[in-house]
């Protein structure tokens, strides 16, 4: 679940990162996923190495079951600038998937995410 502070009995705030991955194929592959239910604002930051890549970031309001909403559009994270996306909308969960930004030229994406409660 990430590094977790309690700030009071009401306020929460939190951060952490995912494991790199580095892409295989020419495909969406997920990254790895966030429970992030007690949280109002959540904000991501993108970096990659070796060649750039698309990421994505997928909501569930299921507590993770599923999938279905798309939080962020598809977005390019290039080598040579980090990429910062917030959400505010709610979300119990949240999953990224990246895949290369060209076919065969695979790439290595690092994440790191931070919430509040408030």
């Amino acid at each position: 679940m990430g590094k977790q502070r309690l700030l009071n009995k009401s306020l929460v705030a939190m951060y952490d990162a995912m494991n790199d991955l580095t892409t295989t194929s020419n495909s969406y592959v997920d990254v790895g996923t966030w429970d992030c239910m007690l949280l109002k604002t959540k904000a991501f930051l993108f970096t990659a190495s070796t060649n750039n890549l698309l990421v994505q970031i997928l909501g569930s309001i299921d507590g993770g079951a599923s999938y279905p909403y798309t939080a962020v559009n598809e977005f390019s994270v290039t080598t040579t600038a980090a990429v910062t996306k917030e959400i505010t909308s709610y979300y119990t969960n949240l999953k990224v998937q990246v895949k290369p930004a060209v076919s065969g030229q695979n790439g290595k994406l690092s994440t790191y995410y931070a919430g509040a409660s408030f």
